[in-house]
């Protein structure tokens, strides 16, 4: 039945005052107003909307879920009710449903997303990745990542769009991402190198690589990694003294590693230091 003259009215009132109550930081006596408005005029959509963001305020998503359905059984077309929707759902680590609700939105309205929701939206399907759909889920991740740079160049989008394609092996279009992410923010930080660095290595450009991890190494990251990593690359150019250096600094930070020990052992032997290579040989064996 539809709501009265005065229903709407009285509805009204409600709404203006739960909009004042919210603006003020009282969002229990927010959400009673909005209750009331919507008692008098259950389709009021503007009430389940601010309703649904006092409710995000409270980080009470599973109401915002629910205000969110409301509103497309009134609106079946709202783009921007599913990207809620799809936030909220993410929220829930409902990640699924989350992805079907942004696919909704962009269906409606590409425009209705920002693009840090693309971005979100790509982290979810990351996150997802299942086996039978992978192939797909590559596609639309790298596509959403794209669309966010596309709407506004970021370097944490273009860090985001290197990992996967680093994922899928494509390093070269990885490179190019990791390095736009390093020209729009030269502090982006130390890791950004070492990942920089292993989709170089992957690519035997194996100079570009050991600056990359020197890089890091100057920017004071002490990591077992790193050095292996800039071991192996050192090794890759038969620089074995410097190869040696590295892996005994990555013992230092971590000497229970036989591999390490191996690798060093190994090193050794090719330069003929063959009672030096037995002692870490040795050290492996025992652990």
């Amino acid at each position: 039945m539809p709501s009265s003259v005065k229903e709407i009215a009285n509805a009204q009132k409600n709404l203006e005052t739960a909009k004042q109550l919210q603006a003020q930081g009282s969002l229990d006596e927010a959400i009673k107003k909005y209750q009331v408005a919507l008692r008098l005029t259950p389709d009021n959509v503007q009430a389940l909307s601010q309703l649904a963001k006092t409710y995000e305020a409270q980080k009470n998503w599973q109401e915002v879920v629910s205000c969110c359905n409301k509103t497309l059984a009134i609106q079946p077309n709202s783009a921007a009710t599913y990207v809620q929707l799809g936030k909220a759902l993410k929220q829930q680590n409902k990640l699924l449903g989350a992805v079907a609700a942004f696919k909704e939105a962009m269906a409606i309205n590409p425009k209705a997303l920002k693009a840090k929701d693309y971005k979100l939206f790509g982290d979810m399907l990351t996150q997802l990745q299942a086996a039978e759909s992978r192939e797909t889920q590559n596609q639309e991740l790298l596509a959403a990542y794209k669309k966010a740079l596309e709407l506004k160049p970021s370097a944490s989008v273009y860090i985001s769009l290197a990992d996967a394609l680093q994922k899928q092996k494509q390093y070269p279009e990885a490179i190019a991402s990791y390095q736009k992410a390093l020209e729009l923010n030269p502090n982006a930080g130390k890791k950004l190198y070492v990942k920089l660095g292993n989709a170089q290595l992957q690519q035997d450009r194996v100079d570009e690589a050991i600056a990359s991890y020197q890089k890091a190494i100057e920017l004071n990251l002490n990591s077992v990694s790193v050095y292996r990593n800039l071991g192996n690359a050192f090794q890759q150019k038969s620089l074995f003294t410097e190869a040696i250096d590295c892996y005994q600094k990555a013992l230092a930070l971590k000497p229970d590693a036989p591999g390490l020990y191996r690798s060093i052992g190994d090193l050794l032997t090719k330069q003929g230091r063959t009672e030096e290579a037995t002692k870490y040989y040795k050290k492996a064996e025992s652990m």
